[in-house]
């Protein structure tokens, strides 16, 4: 549930940040710091699906990000040792859920290291889909996008996927599930919501 948070005074906001030079992480680009680092950051959860020997199949990512809107394309980053970077490797096909608070267990099931993670229990029927929807999209996600790789890139350990979007569905609104400081979140609104003109000026 999205709570409402109560405005803090402007003096408040200002003073809760740095405080004397005393940091949380001070270090050079080492991995292990950039990985401490990377657990304040506070995003949406993320399950790509696949099909994996034609049966639905999904992995909770990280890394995902739009990249334009003209034409709509996103990218997301996996490691290139799992199953499902095979499988977009092979095909070219997957689909990004966003998932809601409803979905906790599902992330959970699909961040196992090194297990099946067959999820045909929880996809929307193929005959309750769109005919252009190719991939298995998760049941009460806030939103999935079917999409198609255009370009593939090995860095380091992960494939990082650029890809066409080719069909969005999305569900009456849902509250959103988040993840970050290594628990999983829900959101609070801060202040008004901003109006398309604010947004535009």
């Amino acid at each position: 549930m999205v709570e409402q948070a109560t405005q803090l005074p402007l003096l408040e906001q200002v003073d809760v940040g740095y405080s004397g030079g005393r940091w949380g992480v001070n270090s050079g680009g080492e991995a292990e710091a950039f990985r401490t680092a990377m657990r304040r950051i506070v995003g949406g959860v993320t399950v790509i699906t696949t099909l994996h020997d034609r049966e639905p199949w999904g992995m909770t990512v990280s890394a995902f990000t739009p990249v334009c809107m003209d034409p709509p394309t996103l990218l997301v980053c996996v490691n290139n040792r799992t199953t499902t970077a095979s499988d977009i490797s092979r095909g070219g096909r997957f689909a990004v859920n966003l998932l809601s608070q409803a979905q906790l267990y599902l992330s959970q099931l699909c961040s196992r290291a090194g297990e099946d993670k067959f999820i045909g229990d929880y996809v929307v029927p193929p005959s309750g889909l769109p005919e252009r929807v190719m991939m298995p999209v998760l049941r009460d996600s806030i939103v999935t996008f079917d999409c198609r790789a255009t370009d593939i890139l090995s860095v380091g350990s992960h494939l990082v996927v650029i890809s066409a979007i080719e069909a969005i569905l999305a569900p009456q609104s849902l509250p959103p599930l988040l993840y970050g400081e290594g628990r999983y979140l829900h959101g609070i609104a801060i202040g008004e919501p901003a109006t398309r003109r604010e947004i535009s000026t």
